[in-house]
């Protein structure tokens, strides 16, 4: 088990807390929706690292392997249990993600992998978790540079792990500046910052532990009083389907290539700056900027009875989340594959529910007969939990959006 997924527990009760605070002081950092959206996208991001191999793993490793030898001749040996060689393969390892997170900022491709996390309309612990699923996995080309300090696998994973975890912390409003810290550490104060659409805050502070580098390389922008940041990206995604969250740039930059006539354009826009479109493309679909001026979140309104059922969908997918990434390895590959895609589905419609999509009443119900004829697929332990999962499930739902006309779902879109 990995240093990210032993925290995931850690995560969680911290989101409760900082949740209980909000409803306690009424802060308002938190809608359910919002929250349940990133969460959703965490899990996805996670239950579908299950089912593939990074591409980290199959260069990094033979590579190293390949170069063994030199680094012996060197004398370059590094230890996991030596705690200064930890500190210094952070220190490395968090060059590296800065420019990784610099160029994710600054190219088309490389947004639309990156562009999931700062989708969100809110700012609490929650958004920490929204991270990208990686269906085109292109960041490890940045950690391919720590070959030449002879990092051993072992060390880049445990490194990569610190860094990530250290920046759950930073997604949160109510820890205030600490003047010595933001001359050195990633902070709330200066990630608030990263976070914001507010034009003098956009594409800043890009460092995962240390703010260093962006002092160094001139990315640095300190919060400003004056002008609260608004939170989300230019061009809002409105809804709160995980899936479409991690395709919604992609699916852009694809009907933007299909549509222009240029050839030169089809192949080179992917690789172009953050955000450019060819010419006759944007003419024939444009895709206009949020009004920072008029600012609206994205919130759909659905009955209290869908809003309590979403979230107790959410807290069943969370729970098989976290027994998957425990114990998932112990099955084979065919029944964990078929059980991460029944979860992505349930991610999916729950999301969909909480856009207020009309059709997501028959989506629910065709999950819930589906999960049930594939059940028989697994471990007969699973059957009657599974059953009875399936059963109250679609009374419940069948109660909430059939029985009651005036509790339905509303439709916000054609």
């Amino acid at each position: 088990m990995g240093l990210v997924t032993a925290a995931i527990p850690f995560f969680l009760l911290a989101v409760l807390l900082e949740l209980a605070l909000d409803r306690w002081r009424g802060w308002g950092l938190y809608r359910l929706n919002d929250a349940i959206g990133s969460l959703g996208a965490g899990i996805l991001s996670r239950i579908l690292g299950l089912v593939r191999m990074g591409i980290l793993v199959l260069i990094y490793i033979p590579l190293y392997q390949w170069l063994e030898p030199t680094y012996q001749s060197l004398g370059i040996q590094w230890s996991l249990d030596n705690p200064w060689h930890l500190l210094l393969a952070v220190v490395a390892y968090d060059f590296c993600y800065y420019w990784k997170h610099r160029i994710c900022h600054e190219i088309n491709i490389f947004w639309a992998e990156h562009l999931v996390h700062h989708q969100s309309e809110d700012y609490n612990l929650t958004t920490a978790l929204r991270q990208s699923s990686d269906l085109v996995p292109l960041g490890w080309i940045f950690y391919l540079p720590l070959l030449l300090i002879g990092l051993p696998w072992e060390l880049l994973v445990t490194a990569g792990a610190i860094d990530l975890i250290y920046q759950f912390w930073v997604h949160t409003q109510k820890f205030p500046k600490v003047r010595w810290m933001e001359w050195i550490l990633v902070t709330p104060s200066n990630h608030r910052v990263h976070h914001a659409q507010n034009k003098v805050y956009v594409d800043r502070n890009y460092g995962g532990v240390l703010i260093v580098w962006d002092r160094l390389f001139g990315s640095y922008q300190e919060e400003l009083d004056e002008e609260p940041c608004i939170y989300g990206v230019r061009k809002p995604l409105n809804t709160f389907d995980p899936l479409a969250a991690n395709l919604q740039h992609f699916k852009r930059m694809w009907l933007d290539a299909v549509y222009t006539k240029s050839w030169k354009e089809k192949l080179t826009l992917w690789f172009r700056a953050t955000g450019y479109r060819p010419a006759d493309a944007e003419a024939a679909m444009p895709v206009p900027s949020g009004d920072l001026d008029n600012f609206q979140r994205f919130d759909p309104q659905i009955s209290a009875g869908q809003r309590g059922y979403v979230l107790a969908q959410h807290l069943i997918y969370s729970g098989a989340t976290l027994a998957l990434l425990w114990y998932g390895r112990d099955l084979g590959y065919g029944i964990l594959a078929t059980m991460v895609l029944m979860l992505v589905i349930g991610l999916v419609i729950n999301g969909r529910i909480l856009d207020g999509e009309a059709r997501s009443r028959y989506w629910e119900i065709s999950r819930l007969v589906a999960l049930m004829a594939i059940a028989p697929l697994w471990p007969q332990i699973l059957w009657v939990p599974l059953a009875g999962y399936c059963l109250v499930s679609a009374a419940l739902w069948y109660w909430l959006v059939f029985t009651d006309k005036d509790d339905t779902v509303t439709p916000v879109r054609n």
